[in-house]
């Protein structure tokens, strides 16, 4: 009796929890701030395009970062906080810097001096399926169950239509969409080791992203003194552009997501995965003038019917009962 007791007041008590959420979530405006972080990012591919007309992958990649952090920094600054600088999260800080910032963002850019922002937008909306992937192979919680490995088949014939491999196109830049692809698994590795290694330290999200993109800058900037040349021009579209890039696509986009999670949760965040890719296409078809083949559509739309399928974000149907 007493154990049944100490459940239903638990229960009773998750319930509670989950009615203040959901009060305090409709008490505080998230929608706007949603829509604002799908165009932030979604505009991304767009600036790293135009920046790229001038600058290299090392420098295009230094310059976000350095506006990013410093936009992160002065957010913490003017709100009495301070990035993480000591303790067991810096040398895990110091990784995801490389591996969530700093080499996704270097391959990207390398990859839109091949290939169009329309196409890196895509290309990047499969992080969600890796992400799906690693977390059933990595983590012991995570099981394959028949919805997910009808998912993860699903996700990756939407990867095919979405590069259309029979396409001269694909043959021809097939390393960069390669190298798209590479970045978006490390998007989804860096999730997964967040998720292990730092979240459990309780660390100042803010914080601990400023930390992760000041390492970043200082990794890019010393690839860029090793292995850039001076940019032998400096269009105002372009340094615009990286500014952009820097202060909004990458500093400010952090603290919506931030914002979001907070007051809406994270599966309402987690779903600008599906908007980026409509964004950054009417960026490049309507700023660009860039080509827009069938095939990219239409794949990206059997990507993320995968995507929904391993994250298990599909409404499951009713049982029904016989009277």
């Amino acid at each position: 009796m007493a154990k049944w007791n100490r459940t239903a007041i638990h229960t009773s008590h998750i319930r509670h929890n989950e009615s203040v959420t959901k009060t305090q979530s409709a008490d505080k405006p998230w929608l706007a701030l949603w829509i604002m972080l799908s165009i932030t990012w979604g505009f991304s591919f767009l600036f790293i395009k135009v920046a790229g007309q001038f600058l290299d992958q090392y420098q295009t990649t230094f310059g976000r970062m350095f506006f990013g952090a410093l936009v992160l920094l002065v957010y913490l600054a003017a709100t009495g906080r301070r990035p993480v600088t000591s303790g067991p999260g810096v040398k895990h800080l110091a990784m995801l810097g490389q591996i969530a910032q700093a080499i996704p963002f270097i391959l990207f850019a390398w990859a839109e001096h091949s290939i169009s922002s329309i196409s890196a937008g895509l290309v990047n909306s499969t992080m969600s399926l890796w992400t799906g992937l690693l977390a059933i192979v990595i983590l012991p919680e995570e099981k394959l169950n028949r919805t997910r490995g009808i998912g993860l088949i699903i996700g990756f014939v939407g990867i095919l239509v979405l590069l259309g491999v029979w396409d001269a196109d694909f043959r021809g830049n097939a390393l960069a969409y390669f190298a798209c692809s590479i970045s978006t698994i490390g998007y989804a590795v860096a999730v997964l080791w967040t998720k292990r290694f730092v979240t459990p330290l309780g660390l100042d999200p803010i914080g601990a992203v400023a930390t992760q993109l000041t390492f970043g800058a200082l990794s890019c900037g010393i690839a860029a003194l090793l292995f850039s040349s001076a940019p032998t021009h400096w269009p105002a579209t372009g340094v615009l552009s990286v500014v952009l890039l820097g202060a909004f696509g990458t500093g400010f986009a952090l603290v919506l997501n931030y914002l979001i999670i907070q007051r809406a949760g994270a599966i309402a965040t987690s779903l600008v995965t599906y908007s980026i890719p409509i964004v950054s296409t009417i960026a490049g078809v309507v700023i660009l003038h860039e080509a827009l083949h069938w095939y990219e559509p239409v794949g990206a739309v059997v990507i993320l019917l995968g995507i929904a399928l391993v994250q298990q974000l599909l409404p499951r149907p009713k049982a029904t009962t016989t009277q």
